[in-house]
């Protein structure tokens, strides 16, 4: 198990987490919950209820749609943004490419931290963005991520 300050410290090299203090860290990394998945395992399953925001600690995960990669993720990326701000039945799978360390966060939680901390709201509000900028510049050039 991990120190509060070497979570704090890695949630410093996520760039979702990069621009937040230290002290709005620890609180967060108080309501992270910090979770081991053998390789092969699907941590969000299409067409079923997601609700959490997970950060890649160790590891690899896919991204999938119907047999399809979409993306793959590694060590400070994220995924489930959405789905924790927005809770629905989700339209991709995520695997473990390898066996996998994830700190979770409840999307119930995610909102009562954006509540309580401007700056991780702000920071949440960039990344989902940064998102749709990505898939308007990848849809005008017909590449599509998702």
């Amino acid at each position: 198990m991990r120190l509060t300050l070497e979570k704090v410290l890695i949630l410093k090299n996520v760039p979702l987490f990069a621009n937040i203090q230290e002290s709005v860290l620890s609180d967060i990394v108080a309501a992270c919950e910090e979770i081991s998945v053998v390789m092969g395992t699907d941590i969000i399953q299409e067409e079923q209820f997601s609700d959490d925001l997970y950060i890649v600690l160790q590891g690899q995960v896919r991204i999938h749609q119907a047999g399809q990669t979409i993306r793959e993720l590694s060590v400070y990326d994220t995924f489930g943004e959405l789905s924790a701000l927005d809770p629905v039945l989700s339209d991709v799978t995520v695997t473990t490419l390898e066996d996998t360390t994830l700190f979770k966060i409840s999307g119930p939680t995610l909102y009562r931290l954006m509540n309580e901390h401007k700056a991780l709201e702000k920071s949440i509000i960039s990344l989902l963005c940064k998102h749709i900028r990505q898939l308007r510049n990848n849809k005008s050039s017909s590449k599509g991520i998702f």
